[in-house]
């Protein structure tokens, strides 16, 4: 009950500020109902081990009851999710999931979970396309999927059809929109050597591709505040480990790109988010996770401490209330002289508020990998009562 009073309470300092209460002729306050925005669920995508025959899972948590159902696709479903689910999204009714391994894009009933027709990458753009579908994105009716195929496709969310397709460059995975533009970003799979961003023009299909020395490793991309912001993952010498070049944050103004923060960024491609005109980051994930927070009205980058973490593998925020999510791999206590993650043990998710208090944790599946938001309208009345 304490946890629901929480959540509730966080609920209602967030959306009672914009309604005010109504006065009699005697001057008492009368109580006022109105129905409010809220996050109803949280869906954990987890992507499971592949190299130890771990399948991926999906995790479900109720935001104002503080309780959560593990492996909800396979029990609602009989049958799991497959081979590394990466990414997700809520878009009308249905919950989107991308499967990497199996090529597939689940769709689900958002209240239910059950599943619905499934849209195969690879009968939809062909073999080399379509492999390997990996972060979504929903626009005007249509799902957009990036593919290491290196094409985004448009798929009409009525049919489930192809819509439209776009050749964009190598190894593609996380997609901002703004302004009728769609742009992505080409990791070319961390090797650095065909690193860039593909600008999409949605009415005239027009693609272009933004090369620029800052660009090595991109990940995720978000779009704020008239702007494009990306982030980098460290760039690697896979035989020695060592770093060649550091990540971090980037600005993309026009072809503009600017260095905003360098420093620790792991190649994931959640492990950036946006809260007004706030992004955060976690700095040194696997090793000593750290919340950064670039406000962009003004340039300043601050640490948030967010205490709990193991090895930091995706944070996201709520549309609504600001609060952060961030997913953890659980602690492997067979290796004593530092922290390290099991990569093979179902892991956790820790809810903080807006300060960076930790307020509920809960656990999830093996791999966790993306968090995603499900909207729902709650009854809130503002006022004394009996």
């Amino acid at each position: 009950m304490k946890r629901h009073l929480l959540s509730l309470a966080v609920l209602l300092a967030a959306t009672t500020l914009f309604v005010s209460c109504e006065v009699d002729e005697e001057g008492n306050i009368v109580p006022k109902t109105y129905m409010a925005d809220y996050s109803e669920s949280v869906f954990v995508i987890n992507s499971g081990n592949m190299y130890n025959n771990i399948p991926g899972s999906l995790t479900k948590y109720s935001t104002l009851g503080n309780y959560h159902e593990t492996d909800i696709f396979a029990s609602t479903n009989g049958r799991s999710l497959g081979a590394t689910p990466n990414d997700g999204i809520v878009y009308g009714s249905k919950l989107y999931i991308a499967v990497d391994g199996e090529n597939r894009i689940e769709v689900c009933d958002a209240n239910t979970l059950k599943a619905l027709t499934p849209i195969n990458t690879v009968e939809l753009l062909g073999e080399n396309e379509g492999k390997s579908p990996r972060h979504l994105l929903a626009i005007d009716g249509k799902v957009y999927v990036t593919t290491y195929g290196g094409v985004v496709a448009a798929i009409d969310t009525t049919t489930f059809k192809l819509s439209k397709k776009y050749t964009v460059g190598a190894y593609p995975e996380g997609m901002a929109y703004a302004n009728g533009k769609l742009y992505v970003a080409n990791s070319s799979y961390g090797d650095g050597t065909a690193p860039s961003l593909s600008i999409i023009t949605l009415a005239t299909g027009q693609v272009e591709t933004l090369v620029d020395d800052a660009i090595k490793n991109p990940s995720t991309v978000l779009a704020l505040n008239g702007a494009i912001y990306v982030m980098e993952g460290d760039l690697y010498d896979w035989t020695t480990w060592d770093i060649i070049s550091a990540g971090g944050l980037r600005k993309v103004t026009g072809k503009t790109v600017e260095h905003i923060y360098d420093s620790g960024m792991a190649m994931g491609s959640n492990q950036m988010a946006a809260y007004k005109d706030k992004i955060y980051m976690i700095k040194d994930a696997y090793t000593h996770p750290i919340c950064l927070v670039y406000d962009t009205t003004d340039g300043t980058i601050t640490d948030l401490e967010l205490d709990g973490l193991v090895a930091a593998n995706a944070i996201n925020l709520d549309p609504i209330t600001g609060e952060i999510y961030v997913l953890s791999y659980a602690k492997n206590y067979e290796v004593t002289d530092y922290t390290a993650a099991d990569y093979n043990a179902p892991g956790f998710c820790n809810r903080y508020n807006n300060e960076g208090t930790l307020t509920a944790t809960f656990g999830v599946g093996v791999g966790p990998t993306a968090i995603v938001f499900k909207p729902g309208v709650i009854e809130v009345t503002v006022g004394p009562t009996e």
